[in-house]
């Protein structure tokens, strides 16, 4: 029997595991277990995704200079003052930045605001959400 359920849960609503700050891509996903020989594994379903669309409001953006390589958590911790805030940089960028986890000197990149950040994270969650459920 599964520890979370058929649908699963958010890792933050599941005492065994530990808790995830806001900034953690990983958070926005639900957690699901397997068992196996009377265990059980923890694991998130790799195939979602998330996507930001084209006409992101200019009023919560922002624009970052890359002035030589630079790794993402690098980037992320230079605007939102942590390394795991990485992934919003790469989603809104990727097609600048393409399969890397860094940027070349001389691009510019977009980025949330870092006092926006948390609308982001309820629209995500939000846009998840059918039938008062999420997935």
């Amino acid at each position: 029997m599964s520890l979370t359920g058929i649908t699963g849960k958010y890792q933050n609503n599941i005492e065994e595991l530990d808790r995830l700050p806001l900034t953690r891509y990983e958070r926005i996903f639900k957690v699901y277990t397997e068992g196996k020989d009377d265990k059980q594994f923890y694991f998130y379903n790799i195939l979602n995704k998330v996507e930001f669309p084209d006409n992101i409001d200019s009023n919560i953006t922002d624009t970052y200079f890359v002035t030589g390589r630079e790794a993402l958590t690098t980037t992320s911790y230079n605007i939102y003052g942590d390394i795991e805030s990485w992934w919003i940089i790469y989603l809104l960028n990727k097609e600048a930045i393409g399969h890397k986890f860094y940027a070349e000197g001389g691009l510019e990149l977009t980025y949330i605001l870092p006092n926006k950040r948390t609308l982001i994270y309820q629209q995500i969650t939000d846009t998840t959400q059918y039938n008062n459920q999420h997935f």
